[in-house]
């Protein structure tokens, strides 16, 4: 009898460990299409309306606002950020379980093996962290991450002056660029 309890038991936890988790991923999703399309789109625009120049202007002075703004529609306990190995802005460094993650997703690269969509942790009692990576898909995205013979210099000298110490440079097409990360409690 006792055997068999533990085992229902068991079983009832893998299942709600399971529907948590997809749970965890619809809401994730949610907050990631937001927030992607919105600087998707503000980079596109920028990126036609004025080439590589209007599109670092955009990247240095509105993309942390857009950020802020699109997270505060968000429900209490749900944000989202970018970090990267290799970032930016200051405030896009990983935190190191973070860290870790993204260099679990390299190495995941590195072995080419398919990165997951989405991957998610659990880091305490109803906390999760969500991490989507991000590919460098586009040759545009080269035009301010790339290689020195590839970037604009007009442009990268714009985020040079607002990032001195930028470590966002040297991709190639198929690098992992980072993650964005949802922190949700649920």
């Amino acid at each position: 009898m006792k055997k068999i309890l533990t085992t229902l038991i068991m079983s009832s936890l893998v299942v709600l460990s399971a529907t948590t988790n997809k749970d965890v991923k619809m809401e994730a999703k949610q907050a990631l299409m937001k927030m992607g399309d919105a600087l998707k789109s503000n980079m596109k625009k920028n990126m036609k309306a004025g080439g590589p120049i209007q599109a670092a202007h955009f990247c240095t002075k509105e993309a942390v606002n857009i950020q802020k703004e699109i997270n505060k529609t968000y429900r209490d306990g749900l944000h989202v950020k970018r970090i990267s190995l290799k970032y930016r802005n200051p405030n896009n460094a990983p935190s190191s379980d973070e860290e870790k993650v993204l260099k679990e997703l390299q190495a995941t690269m590195d072995a080419n093996k398919p990165l997951p969509k989405l991957l998610v942790k659990k880091v305490g009692k109803n906390k999760y962290k969500v991490y989507k990576p991000l590919v460098i898909k586009k040759d545009v995205c080269l035009t301010c991450h790339g290689t020195i013979n590839i970037r604009s210099e007009d442009a990268y000298a714009i985020i040079k002056s607002k990032y001195p110490h930028d470590k966002a440079i040297d991709y190639k097409k198929g690098d992992l660029r980072g993650a964005f990360v949802v922190e949700m409690t649920k």
